[in-house]
């Protein structure tokens, strides 16, 4: 599948993939993606605005939408012991963030 994206996207999560035409006017490439079905989080996580909560104590914060969604993990042990990772846009960030979650347990 042929998706346009912005330039700078492509650089952040989507370089693995095959690069074809840039439109410099607009700052768009056309990226050759694979097909593929976006994993939804589990059902135990509760989710609040732009928040997910999962039952370890993780913190999921996203913003954007689609192919430019981003991930903010964190994970509040005590006041001083704090854990957070930043995912960025990519096709497999989803995967990525469940298993750092996971990684938790």
């Amino acid at each position: 599948m042929i998706k346009t994206m912005p330039y700078s996207l492509y650089k952040t999560g989507y370089t693995e993939f095959k690069a074809g035409n840039y439109n410099g006017g607009r700052k768009t490439i056309d990226v050759d993606l694979p097909d593929y079905k976006k994993p939804r989080f589990p059902a135990e996580w509760r989710k609040d605005g732009n928040h997910y909560y999962a039952p370890n104590g993780c913190v999921i914060t996203f913003w954007g939408a689609g192919f430019a969604e981003n991930f903010l993990v964190e994970r509040w042990v005590s006041q001083y012991n704090h854990s957070s990772k930043t995912f960025p846009a990519g096709l497999y960030a989803r995967e990525k963030v469940m298993e750092f979650v996971a990684s938790f347990i």
